[in-house]
């Protein structure tokens, strides 16, 4: 869950940078967090409560909560840390199909009977089932949330909490969006590889490179047209191997593997080392900076 609309973003932040410095707000909320957790906690809670997960990297962008639920997520705080979220749904409310992807720790300050639902509309949680009601307030933890919709079933309590979505490294976001785009490269999906792009992506080929003299292109078909297309003219097989991701600062992700293939023009075989440095942002890539041997790429190009 989440509220906000488009304009609150940017009042929130102008206030914060003329008010508390937002690193000592994020302290002052996670340290507020944790000493409610201290007071009475039923442990038991996290177990009662379950939600449906799975990989965030196949999540549309256009379902992130702030996105397609604004009016439930209001944006109190974001930086390349935290998002800090206030949600609130009006009794007998139901809110949009939308998405968490990053894990979260959320204070639920106030809660009657509620639903969720997968984006199947399967109930994936009833609260009403719950061996005896939730303590208020509470605090608990969440891992990402697949698209879902909550339902609230009280006619006179609004459901109030707030939600401190954790963009760590650890969580391995990034990684998974690179890892998708690889895979689909693989199967020869290209629909797919182009679709995890942002639609303004600035792709660089390494200098030196005979497709570097299309730098940078801009937008997906830009890269399809300059470079994936190009490809089958110049190589048999061409591949992409021994790939190893490092999740990097900055939302950007270094990809070390190897091109393996043979050249049309001589037949000589490419075995050449390769590094991609790959910038996310809100789901999709928005730049690409290729390195490689392009010494051995100019040979495969000789006839």
């Amino acid at each position: 869950m989440n509220f906000s609309n488009k304009n609150d973003k940017h009042k929130t932040e102008n206030k914060n940078s003329v008010g508390i410095p937002n690193k000592l707000l994020v302290t002052l909320v996670l340290v507020f967090m944790i000493n409610l957790v201290c007071i009475g906690q039923n442990k038991n809670i996290d177990n009662n409560i379950i939600y449906k997960t799975g990989n965030p990297a196949d999540w549309p962008a256009e379902l992130d909560a702030v996105i397609a639920a604004p009016d439930n997520h209001n944006i109190l705080l974001e930086n390349d840390q935290v998002r800090v979220l206030e949600v609130t749904l009006a009794p007998g409310e139901v809110e949009k199909l939308h998405h968490h992807k990053w894990p979260s720790t959320l204070y639920i300050q106030e809660a009657g009977d509620f639903i969720d639902s997968d984006g199947e509309g399967n109930i994936i949680f009833d609260s009403r089932k719950l061996p005896e009601p939730l303590p208020m307030p509470f605090v608990m933890y969440k891992n990402p949330e697949a698209p879902h919709t909550v339902t609230n079933l009280s006619k006179t309590a609004t459901i109030r909490l707030i939600r401190v979505e954790m963009k760590t490294a650890t969580t391995n976001q990034n990684s998974q969006i690179i890892d998708g785009l690889y895979k689909a490269f693989e199967k020869g999906d290209i629909p797919a590889a182009l679709g995890a792009m942002d639609e303004n992506i600035v792709w660089n080929e390494a200098e030196g490179n005979a497709l570097a003299s299309g730098n940078p292109y801009i937008g997906p078909d830009a890269v399809l047209n300059g470079v994936f297309a190009k490809l089958p003219n110049d190589f048999d097989n061409f591949r992409l191997e021994n790939i190893v991701l490092t999740e990097m600062s900055n939302n950007q992700v270094l990809a070390t593997l190897r091109y393996k293939a043979t050249s049309k023009h001589n037949g000589k075989k490419l075995d050449a080392q390769v590094a991609h440095l790959w910038t996310v942002s809100n789901g999709k890539i928005t730049a690409f900076q290729q390195y490689v041997d392009t010494k051995q790429l100019d040979e495969m190009m000789k006839k």
